[in-house]
């Protein structure tokens, strides 16, 4: 089982994704609280993190969101998020005035663990005259570097490390062999 699945098996235990921090909670509540600042720096009408879908792996699901609906924000939201966890690069959607979506700016950039893409970060504006750009990229990549170092990893390194315990003992711990000291 990779990381990706694992940490959304996680996700679904928890419940109130949207709700406040408290100990012992979720990772989707932590992912979520972090995309709430995203959305606040960065000004944007729509935040949420994907993550690849346990139950089908050629979707990706929204395991945290803030602002507008998703749908609502990027219909093609499914294609963009998708070309992100193929490619593990940034995304950009732009619609200008006229446009039959109406005028938007997205970015989506990938979590990278170990330079393999887990997750997707996709932040939208409807403001006609706002493009999002470098610089809401170099933020967005500074935010899914949180997401994965402080939020995603240490949610899994217990069970990573449980397993490996069990099988394996520093030198120190063993015992020499009977007639040697």
């Amino acid at each position: 089982m990779d990381q990706a699945t694992d940490f959304m098996d996680g996700v679904k235990e928890g419940d109130g994704v949207n709700g406040p921090a408290r100990p012992g909670a979720s990772v989707a509540e932590l992912a979520a609280i972090e995309l709430r600042r995203v959305a606040e720096v960065l000004q944007v009408d729509h935040a949420s993190l994907f993550l690849p879908d346990p139950d089908d792996p050629d979707r990706a699901a929204a395991i945290a969101t803030t602002g507008i609906p998703v749908a609502d924000a990027l219909p093609e939201h499914d294609r963009v998020v998708a070309r992100v966890l193929a490619t593990g690069r940034v995304q950009e959607v732009h619609h200008v005035p006229g446009h039959p979506r109406g005028a938007r700016s997205a970015l989506a950039t990938p979590l990278l663990d170990e330079h393999r893409p887990i997750g997707a970060l996709l932040v939208v504006t409807l403001r006609e005259i706002r493009r999002l750009g470098l610089f809401e990229a170099q933020i967005l990549g500074r935010a899914t570097d949180m997401l994965v170092g402080r939020i995603i990893a240490p949610a899994h390194a217990s069970h990573r490390h449980r397993a490996t315990d069990r099988f394996s003992r520093t030198a120190s711990s063993r015992r020499p062999p009977h007639g040697h000291s």
